[in-house]
């Protein structure tokens, strides 16, 4: 089962990985051709029209029209609008080869007799992007289609007018015989089999690697646009508390990486004793102070009274804090309050050591970012150097503690206990002081948009191990500074750049 925006992440990360977007609308309209072809082999001088939008689905339509006309059937494409309306690239392009077709038979836009008296008619108007009611002219040509008495009626991924994940109809939806829908069933086609008929799931070559592996695509379209009516806070609240006397970088360095992907607000939250060199660093997170040169239990009423006031949608323990047993009692004392109150919290650094496998078991809504000698403390395992050995390990234990684990690794293991990833962005140079504080930062930032703890964490690695290798390219020096000056480049062209950077 697959949502469309899970479809949408998978054909993205199939670009990255070398998959032109049109191979696969190759791949779907001729198996829409061929499920067709096999419905009518035993009948003669078949009429089939095609019914066609301006997006991708259209752009299957094409493709299948090309490979039924190829078969000997007699076929006709009725587009819903003029060409010059056209939005997908690959749909203008498989346009213009039927064009150039004269076995094809196209239509002047919205020719609605020309949906009458045929044996077959498909529908590839509006696939997975249907977003309420089907407006003109789309709504003439779906309720014309089903007045009308075809032997075999077919939706090319979902029933125009269908939404895909709910099932739900808002007014009219084409009524199919079959739906021929693509790579794995989305939930909605479950619900509706008035509109669905029986659904075919064809196989169109996204590669297993497109899910398997973080990339771009998790950052396109799962990363919300901020929206024209936005406001302060609207994208995120966060309150970060780190810092000690020793390390005051590392807090510095995780508030500005959760601000760089994209919160409004990142509340730092400090010792007194250093809270002056923080607030220093930049102007642009809001610094907070607490009693002492350290985090100790005295300091908690303090933070929690900020956290009261402030209402963090997120908020992260660890960087730089320091390993003083008041300080570790401290933040676990901190963690069951978050826990209690369903607040998403991630665990990094120092405040890692509070946690044990077989002692402790979370709510679903931490995100532990060990590296490998971390794990080992946390589980008393040695992390193998076999990558599936290792997932399975990762999974299990992710599973026991109910958190979201993102083992830090030459290749990231990212999983929820139900699902792993794995991460293959970043580069030796990143084993460097403050990259893993970035990272903390950036899963922390991402939690308030995406609205996910595990696909927080996943796009997280990848954004941070892109820009370590976007400097290394780039012949700069790979340090957690640098990398938060690029991180606007890659998290706003992340397909560009990867392909830039491993093509």
């Amino acid at each position: 089962m697959i949502t469309t925006l899970d479809m949408k992440v998978l054909e993205t990360n199939s670009v990255a990985l070398g998959l032109p977007l049109n191979n696969l609308m190759e791949a779907a309209g001729k198996s829409v051709a061929d499920f067709v072809d096999s419905q009518l082999k035993s009948r003669e001088e078949v009429s089939i029209v095609v019914m066609v939008g301006k997006g991708g689905n259209g752009g299957d339509g094409l493709v299948a029209a090309r490979y039924l006309s190829s078969k000997g059937y007699r076929v006709e494409v009725l587009p819903a609008y003029p060409f010059s309306e056209i939005e997908h690239p690959d749909t203008f392009f498989n346009l213009k080869i039927l064009k150039k077709l004269d076995s094809v038979v196209i239509h002047e836009p919205g020719r609605l007799r020309a949906l009458e008296n045929k044996d077959v008619i498909i529908d590839a108007l509006i696939g997975t992007g249907v977003k309420g009611a089907l407006k003109s002219p789309l709504r003439e040509l779906v309720d014309k289609a089903n007045e009308e008495k075809a032997y075999l009626k077919i939706a090319v991924d979902t029933p125009s007018g269908l939404n895909p994940d709910t099932g739900e109809v808002h007014g009219s939806a084409f009524k199919a015989h079959y739906t021929v829908t693509f790579h794995d069933l989305k939930p909605g086609l479950l619900k509706n089999p008035e509109y669905t008929g029986e659904v075919i799931v064809a196989n169109i070559g996204i590669p297993v690697e497109a899910d398997k592996y973080v990339g771009p695509g998790d950052v396109l379209h799962r990363i919300p646009p901020r929206p024209r009516d936005a406001h302060k806070g609207s994208s995120g609240r966060v309150l970060i508390i780190a810092g000690s006397m020793r390390y005051t970088g590392a807090a510095h360095l995780a508030a500005q990486a959760s601000l760089l992907a994209g919160v409004d607000l990142s509340f730092l939250v400090v010792p007194e004793a250093i809270r002056d060199i923080v607030a220093g660093f930049s102007p642009d997170v809001i610094t907070l102070p607490y009693p002492g040169e350290y985090l100790s239990n005295n300091a908690t009423p303090v933070i929690t009274k900020y956290i009261e006031e402030l209402k963090p949608h997120a908020i992260a323990i660890g960087p730089g804090l320091g390993s003083e047993l008041e300080t570790l009692e401290a933040v676990k004392k901190l963690t069951n309050y978050l826990v209690g109150k369903n607040i998403p919290l991630v665990l990094d650094a120092d405040a890692l050591k509070t946690v044990k496998l077989g002692v402790d078991r979370f709510n679903g809504m931490v995100v532990l970012t060990p590296h490998r000698g971390e794990f080992r403390n946390i589980t008393d395992y040695t992390v193998s150097e076999d990558l599936r050995e290792a997932s399975q390990m990762v999974e299990t234990v992710a599973k026991d503690l109910n958190a979201v684990i993102l083992l830090k690794a030459p290749i990231d293991i990212i999983s929820n206990g139900e699902k792993t990833r794995f991460n293959k962005t970043g580069n030796p140079y990143m084993a460097v002081g403050g990259t893993g504080d970035v990272l903390t930062g950036l899963v922390t930032g991402l939690i308030p948009q995406v609205k996910n703890l595990f696909h927080a964490a996943c796009i997280a690695a990848y954004l941070n191990g892109l820009a370590g290798d976007y400097l290394l390219k780039t012949g700069k020096h790979v340090s957690a500074s640098n990398i938060l000056k690029v991180l606007p480049i890659v998290k706003n062209k992340p397909l560009e750049i990867h392909k830039e950077i491993y093509d």
